[in-house]
């Protein structure tokens, strides 16, 4: 569909991409330099009806988690094991069972399920999207994803294909999401001063700063005002008054308090930062995640969701058969004769299996010989329950190229994708009020390559052509 477009010479165009990525705030900083983010030339043709099965099933999975969420036994027995030998497992646990995980009545989610194509057998085209992991915590790259799918639609419209615009744009929408939490909080707890959503981020890792921005200057233009904190000044600054506000300098109180940060043990650098977290949650501000969809977020629990013994007890017998169809083969690594045998899987095929921890944020899988090496060395221990055992998938090859970092337009290569679908979820008092979807990420990389963060390096943001 785009093979003699992408033939191309993009040389003299790469100015006015750069100029066009600029003007929609696709930029990454780079030290004190921004420079615009790396990019597929062309959009990604991707199935229309089979996005639109995913977009049916994001209202299911929300629902899903949440609940088991709430399930205190479930989540209490099947991180405790983990948490032996993980202090960020542990002291989130900690803090879950303070709360009881059910404190707050109000309950904002910014979610974002990923996927992949899936081809089971190499000599068939037939494919089905299977699930890569959900995200619960510190989504990013929507306002990346809603720039990149402006600037394909002028390749679109400059070949003159056929388009239908029913594509949400992200950003906009994940401010409704926080906009619909915000709004319940001040109904709740009429204030004389307006209250604010504070962002918490991390200020020695600014490279996403433009893609975070967007969404609060989205969430500004909502009329509500926002607030950007480091995790230093959410430590040092943030108290609960007298009526369990929590408070920002002494003056500003805050309602939602949005976490682009404190999903990785490297972010809590000292106790008083997993004390500011424990705050955040006994206060009646509204975590976004919460402590408990900060949980369950962990890779444990997209294995257990995989069990239909499991999953039967959050949903309908009808939904649990269309779920475990697209839920992919995540295997346990428990210390008992199962987790032996997957661990034997892993160690006789490891060009099939890729060994994932409890971690977010890219570049903690291990894959093939790294991966049987850790298998070894944790033989027997512990140390083996904080990971899971998960089936590579094999997602049909494309032809695409890429502009790297605003200025270097690549061969044409292979390339694979993986879509991610945005949502927002928001329960008050224990009803639904808020649970739609809200736009598409598609992030393309080499054929070859196992890792696919884009910060990294890896993966490059595309957008989907529906067809």
């Amino acid at each position: 569909m785009f093979a003699d477009y992408l033939t191309d010479d993009f040389d003299a165009d790469v100015f006015k991409i750069k100029h066009y990525l600029t003007s929609r705030g696709c930029l990454v900083l780079k030290g004190p330099e921004a420079s615009t983010i790396s990019i597929t030339l062309a959009p990604t043709p991707v199935s229309r009806s089979k996005v639109n099965r995913l977009r049916e099933i994001q209202p299911l999975l929300n629902r899903i988690l949440d609940k088991i969420s709430l399930d205190y036994d479930v989540v209490v027995e099947n991180l405790e094991a983990p948490a032996q030998t993980d202090e960020y497992c542990r002291n989130l646990l900690e803090i879950y069972k303070e709360t009881r995980g059910d404190k707050n009545p109000i309950t904002v989610g910014l979610h974002r399920h990923d996927f992949m194509l899936h081809q089971e057998d190499a000599t068939s085209s037939k494919t089905k999207y299977k699930m890569v992991e959900f995200n619960l915590a510190a989504v990013s790259l929507f306002c990346f994803a809603d720039g990149v799918s402006k600037y394909h639609k002028t390749v679109i419209n400059k070949l003159d294909l056929p388009t239908k615009e029913d594509l949400q744009p992200a950003t906009v929408q994940l401010a409704m999401g926080l906009k619909t939490g915000y709004d319940a909080y001040v109904s709740r707890y009429p204030s004389t001063r307006r209250p604010v959503v504070a962002m918490v981020y991390d200020d020695k890792s600014l490279t996403n700063y433009f893609d975070q921005q967007g969404l609060m200057n989205a969430v500004e233009d909502l009329g509500i005002p926002t607030l950007r904190l480091t995790i230093e000044e959410v430590t040092e600054k943030t108290m609960i008054n007298g009526k369990n506000k929590l408070i920002y300098d002494n003056v500003t109180e805050i309602a939602i308090i949005y976490l682009r940060v404190l999903y990785d043990p490297s972010h809590y650098s000292s106790p008083k930062v997993w004390e500011a977290r424990r705050r955040m949650e006994l206060s009646d501000a509204v975590s976004v995640p919460n402590v408990r969809h900060q949980i369950v977020n962990t890779k444990i629990f997209q294995m257990l969701l995989a069990q239909r013994h499991i999953l039967s007890r959050y949903t309908d017998k009808s939904n649990v058969d269309q779920l475990l169809e697209i839920f992919g083969d995540v295997l346990p690594l428990t210390l008992d004769k199962e987790g032996d045998e997957n661990a034997r899987k892993g160690l006789l095929h490891p060009d099939k299996f890729v060994l994932k921890p409890q971690r977010e944020g890219g570049g903690n899988n291990l894959w093939g010989r790294e991966m049987v090496e850790a298998l070894e060395k944790m033989k027997g221990s512990p140390e083996r329950t904080r990971f899971i055992l998960m089936r590579v998938l094999s997602p049909p090859v494309l032809k695409n190229r890429f502009l790297r970092n605003g200025d270097e337009v690549t061969e044409i290569l292979d390339t694979k994708s993986e879509i991610g679908l945005y949502s927002t979820y928001c329960v008050v008092d224990g009803s639904e009020v808020r649970n739609e979807n809200a736009g598409i990420l598609l992030r393309t990389k080499l054929s070859t390559d196992n890792e696919g963060g884009v910060a990294a390096g890896f993966s490059v943001i595309d957008s989907p052509y529906l067809v």
